[in-house]
């Protein structure tokens, strides 16, 4: 059993040395190669490895360099050397460098969680106050193990004994996380266990695997998840599920198991198309248009489902990409002159007219009618029932007549391609069936775009570790996404109610023909016997894939379209405006509403342009 985690410094608590190495080129114009030869040259005169006479305080740090200054004119005549403050090597070397947040982060969280934590590292007496104010761990490191103080280094088994004796532990309650594979293999000989650090990604991993160590909880966000519409009947008995009360004041099945929900989602016996009919169960105040993929089943289903994924295939959306790195690129550029600034505001301008675009409508329109009419349409407030039925009703009619209308035809847009492909479909696609299908690409496309982009950054920058960790390595982007996908909801409810035609076997009991249920998608995603700890937002967790787009026949056919936005932006976010943080001295407002429940703003801080 794990007691101690011993972290070493440079390279891990630190950026990769070589990193560190390409800096202070940058700032002395010594090539790295040439440095590290004259520090080996050092090391060679004494009998040792690289850094071991000033890691083992055999000489001090101003000898130390002044042998290297000797040893670079001696080899290199011409080279440069006097930007370069070899005898005080510590101060110059850090200056600027900032520690590995990330790593910083975990060291801090294995501590929280009552282990004991330690710096095992090989480092220069004169170095100590640079490299302790680069990190901040005084305050929670039971023990620093440094060793220019106790006059061995790793890999020895010295130093590693010397730990071992200083946190009264046994060889094998030990790890040690560290960059370089000797000290690795070094810990492991006398016992330890080890992780050789690469990336925070695999880092934590692999230390997943050996001890438990927590990561924020999406509650911790205000106003994040929303506040259920439905009103629980009677809770779940052992073969009989809970019963909930809908808007529509039907009583019906409600699903929160992650296996019972994809089963229900993915079954050709549970059906929408009866319950799109006046006065019956519904999540809205009103009926929605019946060509509506959400309210097709079968046979009539699969025909429209697998005509309008021909638009949104991840290879078409590909040969639109770089557009939509264009209109990104150019909304951020805007922005990353400004000390302060609404990312939601920013966000919005994307997506709108990424959509615009992608769809083939005139972006004055879709600002100026589209976007005020698909918000209320998102929002359905049963409160003004009247008012949302005329905005659907006017939205049906402008897209029929756009349609009607249509006469340049660009594959690069979705209106024109389905437009030419209609009449390959047996039977053809109708003027309805294509407005429901462009109705579906309007509101998801922008308005539940909009939605889960705004609310995954928000959530992002709201805890600064998940900033730190996609802005190091971008490659953890997707990592990123996929968990809060996990844990974000477009509104107040996350599925629509099914009728059941035949029995349906669940794990624990039987769903009776006639019945209707509510698969819980948002509670689906936070079953714990799925996802463990389910409220942490651990996007290293090895589970299965969450259901937020829906599974099956009804997954959402814009999900590649959403994935694919979300992680440009947040890749050009973080290589444009690296050092942006949340402003909490202004308040977050919410919108709320059944398919839209996000923030009405994101107040930015642009760290740089502050400085």
């Amino acid at each position: 059993m794990i007691k101690c985690v011993w972290f070493d410094f440079g390279g891990v608590l630190s950026p990769p040395i070589e990193q560190i190495f390409d800096v202070y080129y940058q700032k002395t114009g010594i090539p790295s190669k040439h440095l590290k030869e004259a520090m080996i040259s050092v090391a060679n005169e004494l009998g040792m490895p690289m850094l071991a006479p000033i890691e083992n305080a055999k000489i001090t740090q101003n000898e130390w360099g002044i042998r290297v200054r000797e040893s670079l004119q001696k080899k290199y005549p011409k080279l440069d050397t006097t930007k370069a403050d070899l005898e005080n090597f510590g101060k110059q070397w850090f200056s600027g460098i900032q520690s590995n947040k990330t790593m910083v982060w975990l060291f801090k969280e294995i501590k929280k969680q009552g282990f004991m934590v330690g710096i095992l590292t090989n480092n220069v007496a004169e170095w100590e106050t640079y490299w302790k104010k680069m990190i901040q761990l005084d305050d929670y490191a039971d023990f620093i193990v440094d060793s220019c103080k106790v006059g061995c280094r790793k890999p020895d088994n010295e130093i590693f004994e010397i730990a071992q004796k200083i946190s009264k532990t046994k060889p094998y309650e030990n790890i040690l996380i560290d960059d370089v594979t000797e000290n690795c293999l070094g810990a492991n000989k006398i016992g330890w266990e080890s992780i050789q650090f690469l990336t925070n990604k695999q880092t934590i991993i692999e230390l997943q695997k050996k001890i438990n160590f927590d990561f924020p909880l999406i509650t911790e966000i205000q106003n994040y998840d929303f506040t259920p519409t439905y009103k629980v009947i009677s809770k779940a008995k052992r073969h009989t599920p809970e019963i909930i009360e809908i808007l529509s004041g039907h009583k019906v099945l409600h699903l929160t198991d992650y296996d019972d929900v994809r089963n229900i989602l993915s079954n050709k016996f549970c059906i929408r198309k009866p319950l799109n009919q006046p006065n019956q169960a519904s999540i809205l105040p009103t009926l929605t248009p019946d060509e509506l993929l959400l309210n097709l089943d079968g046979l009539e289903h699969d025909r429209m489902k697998k005509f309008a994924m021909n638009g949104y295939l991840p290879a078409k959306l590909d040969f639109f990409k770089h557009k939509m790195m264009g209109i990104i690129d150019k909304h951020l550029k805007n922005v990353a002159k400004l000390n302060t600034f609404d990312l939601f505001e920013t966000l919005d301008d994307i997506i709108i007219e990424i959509n615009s675009e992608l769809v083939g409508i005139d972006i004055a329109d879709y600002k100026n009618i589209l976007k005020p009419l698909t918000k209320s349409i998102q929002i359905a407030d049963h409160r003004t029932r009247d008012n949302l039925i005329k905005d659907f009703t006017n939205l049906y009619e402008y897209i029929l007549n756009l349609i009607a209308t249509k006469t340049f035809f660009d594959k690069e847009n979705i209106i024109s391609y389905w437009m030419q492909e209609r009449n390959k479909v047996n039977p053809p696609i109708d003027e309805k069936e294509l407005c429901g299908l462009l109705l579906g690409s309007i509101l998801g496309g922008y308005q539940n775009v909009l939605t889960c982009t705004s609310k995954i950054v928000y959530a992002i920058l709201y805890f600064p570790i998940f900033w730190e960790i996609i802005k190091t390595e971008n490659e953890t982007i997707q990592d990123v996404i996929n968990e809060f996908f996990r844990l974000t909801n477009l509104g107040t409810t996350s599925t629509f109610p099914r009728f059941v035609t035949q029995d349906i076997q669940l794990t624990n009991c039987i769903i009776p023909k006639n019945s209707i249920v509510y698969a819980n998608v948002f509670l689906a995603n936070r079953d714990s016997n799925v996802f463990p700890n389910p409220l942490q937002i651990n996007p290293f967790r090895n589970c299965r894939q969450h259901l937020q787009f829906g599974y099956g026949k009804h997954s959402c056919m814009g999900k590649h379209l959403a994935m694919l936005e979300l992680q440009l932006i947040l890749q050009e976010l973080v290589n444009q405006l690296p050092n942006i943080t949340l402003d909490k001295t202004i308040p977050i407002q919410w919108d709320n509403g059944v398919i839209l429940h996000r923030p009405k703003n994101i107040p930015i801080l642009n760290q740089r342009r502050l400085q």
